[in-house]
């Protein structure tokens, strides 16, 4: 008796940008995760894969996801970020509610996040890891994808503005 294998489920839109444009950058760029500056890339998806643009640049990656980018003509749009992540220690309960702080294990880490249509996505990679990286396909919770999240809608309602004065 043979099993029929099945397909592997298509992770979804923005995920893939995520994921491929951190693996353009880490390939493409030097020391990315050194930037001081967070970047937002335009990504296009078009017959011979994935395209991006860098279309804006701040220090602050939060006034950065409260511009409407000038062009809003693309797929998604891919924040690009540098910071220090420490994961929570779970199991301490020195406050009560299990989320403590273990600073033994605070690393440097690049953030790709997309955003489309289709919702968030988010990848980060180590810098002390080299290959390691580990991928959000539901962006997670709180105020970051939740920001993200907000952004898109008003990238949106441009483009929509956009097509409807368009003439016909």
């Amino acid at each position: 008796m043979t099993r029929k294998s099945r397909p592997s489920p298509v992770p979804p839109l923005s995920l893939r940008i995520a994921q491929w444009v951190d693996a353009d950058l880490d390939e493409t760029l030097d020391e990315t995760l050194r930037y001081r500056a967070s970047r937002v890339f335009a990504v296009h998806d078009g017959d011979h894969g994935f395209a991006r643009e860098l279309i804006d640049c701040d220090a602050d990656p939060y006034d950065l996801i409260t511009r409407v980018p000038s062009t809003v003509d693309f797929d998604a749009a891919c924040l690009v970020m540098t910071g220090w992540m420490t994961p929570l220690d779970e199991d301490d309960e020195s406050d009560g509610d299990g989320d403590c702080w273990n600073e033994s294990l605070r690393c440097r880490v690049r953030l790709t996040a997309a955003v489309s249509d289709e919702g968030v996505a988010v990848v980060v990679r180590r810098w002390e890891g080299g290959e390691w990286s580990d991928s959000f396909a539901d962006g997670g919770q709180g105020a970051f994808p939740d920001a993200l999240r907000a952004w898109w809608s008003k990238i949106d309602e441009v483009r929509r503005s956009r097509e409807d004065r368009s003439p016909r």
